[in-house]
């Protein structure tokens, strides 16, 4: 006897092969039948899926869901979607392993990029124990509470980093590489699937590249939030490449964006540098948003002099008049502010400007834009983030039809006004990019979301609908799957979206989420 079975739904199994008209029958946990089952199979309960689309559940490739999971853990931004594994930390941000010091760095430091963790309840109890260093007891948390999706973890280099070195801005010592290597190992032998780099931030972009290459074969596997995505780009993919190359590792380039109007167009030619590379026996593959707009935080926009010595320092210096006269000098360069937007201030005189372009809210408040991101960061305490507008719409289609691409959200859980991203990203590429555009065949598609992404990591048995493999199912409507989040009004759950159930347990039905916490963590 089945305990669920899916009837006459349209089975896209994620591998990529055509669709085909099959039920799909679940026993406890697993998938127990993909096939055409007689119509006198017995189960406890049998939903017909006449005109649904019935497909592995979404693996979301890039995300930076560590604290929102321990804080919300139904974790219904991403469940609503179809999202049933999540894979973080990314970008080299994260909090394991981590010295006590490198935690008082990375909480006062990049916090404000994971939302509001300090929210106190009525008894005036954090939501949040943050008393954790080593990968395993993270992890723990999330068994211990419970967990709406699935999760993989990747070693940040952050905070690797900064647990050894501090926010020293050098490259680091063989005794200091050492005990990173060390740490890296460790994690990856308490279960973690790989390590993520971020060498656009501080202060993993001083990281020598012996020390990139050392910690990357340690880990077997790295997600590159690369040097940078605008006009250096090329250079810094070819550094991503020479990485992986001397490491003897696979690469995973972290939203593969093309800023700036230099790159307008240049798809195809960076994928022609792609493919080379794997043709020279390198493991590339990318993941990628569907939106023109990337987000972060907004101490990340400052010259590496002026966080050199961490949060403290930085405040330090936007006290002391001399200095926070060159941090409004160096802000005040010449770029075009208005293509990045405030996001996630909360503060009362911040709050009321979100969802602004920079130069608009500087001229709200008076003040140059410089001086203004200077307020801003003494204001939030180094908590605001902001949404940058410089991609290209036929960059990010072709892009997306790349063969070895993947899709992952990137999504942020700040309050307010956060990148839609974290609401809309798989319906967005289901709805506007396979039903209206066809950019991608629908069995290419789940294949980016499901199949592809479960191979890349190696998660076993999950991200394919076939006996045997975890009931981690997403069923949909496919004339109406639609992301409903904008920038104006990015906290909008999406349309079509109809069942999902994570480990055999519905975390969302007939549309609406049930909260369960079947979601487990996943160990290397």
């Amino acid at each position: 006897m089945f305990d669920l079975i899916l009837r006459n739904g349209t089975v896209v199994d994620g591998t990529g092969a055509p669709s085909v008209k099959a039920d799909v029958g679940i026993v406890g946990d697993r998938i127990a039948a993909v096939e055409v089952l007689p119509t006198d199979v017995e189960a406890r309960k049998t939903l017909d899926c006449s005109g649904l689309v019935v497909a592995p559940g979404f693996i979301d490739i890039h995300t930076h869901a560590d604290i929102a999971l321990l804080n919300s853990p139904e974790h219904l931004a991403k469940v609503m979607q179809g999202v049933t594994t999540e894979v973080f930390s990314n970008c080299g941000l994260g909090f394991a392993p981590v010295t006590d010091a490198g935690m008082e760095i990375q909480r006062r430091y990049i916090a404000g990029l994971f939302g509001d963790s300090e929210a106190h309840d009525d008894e005036d109890k954090p939501r949040v124990d943050w008393s954790w260093c080593r990968v395993n007891e993270l992890l723990e948390r999330y068994e211990t509470a419970g967990i709406g999706t699935n999760v993989a973890y990747l070693i940040p280099h952050g905070a690797v980093r900064v647990s050894v070195m501090g926010m020293q801005e050098r490259p680091a010592t063989s005794e200091e590489l050492a005990a990173m290597e060390r740490m890296v190992l460790e994690g990856m032998a308490e279960g973690a699937w790989g390590l993520s780099t971020g060498l656009w931030y501080a202060p993993m972009r001083s990281a020598a590249h012996e020390e990139n290459v050392r910690l990357c074969k340690a880990a077997g596997f790295f997600a590159t939030h690369q040097r940078d995505y605008g006009e250096r780009l090329f250079e810094a993919t070819l550094e991503s490449l020479q990485i992986a190359r001397e490491a003897q590792v696979p690469v995973q380039i972290a939203h593969l964006q093309m800023n700036g109007v230099q790159n307008r167009g240049r798809a195809p030619e960076l994928l022609e540098v792609l493919e080379q590379a794997r043709a020279e026996g390198i493991d590339v593959t990318c993941d990628t948003y569907p939106y023109t707009a990337g987000s972060t935080f907004v101490q990340s926009l400052l010259p590496e002099r002026f966080v050199e010595g961490g949060p403290e320092a930085l405040l330090r210096r936007l006290h002391d008049a001399e200095e926070r006269k060159a941090i409004v000098e160096a802000l005040n360069d010449g770029r075009d502010w208005s293509i990045y937007v405030l996001s996630g201030a909360t503060s009362p005189a911040n709050a009321a400007l979100e969802g602004l372009p920079f130069s608009e809210a500087a001229a709200r408040r008076g003040l140059t834009v410089g001086e203004w991101i200077c307020a801003l960061l003494e204001e939030e305490q180094l908590r605001a983030c902001f949404i940058h507008h410089a991609a290209h719409e036929e960059n990010v289609r072709t892009i997306l039809q790349w063969e070895h691409q993947m899709v992952g959200s990137d999504g942020l859980h700040l309050p307010g006004k956060c990148h839609p991203r974290l609401f809309g990203t798989f319906p967005r590429v289901l709805g506007r990019y396979v039903r209206e555009e066809r950019v991608l065949s629908l069995e290419q598609a789940i294949h980016k979301m499901s199949g592809a992404p479960a191979a890349r990591l190696g998660l076993p048995r999950r991200g394919l609908l076939k006996a045997g493999y975890a009931a981690d199912i997403v069923v949909f409507q496919p004339q109406t799957i639609q992301d409903r989040a904008t920038f104006e009004n990015p906290r909008e759950y999406p349309d079509g979206i109809v069942h999902v159930l994570c480990n055999g347990v519905f975390v969302v039905e007939e549309g609406r989420p049930t909260k369960a916490r079947s979601g487990r963590v996943l160990k290397r």
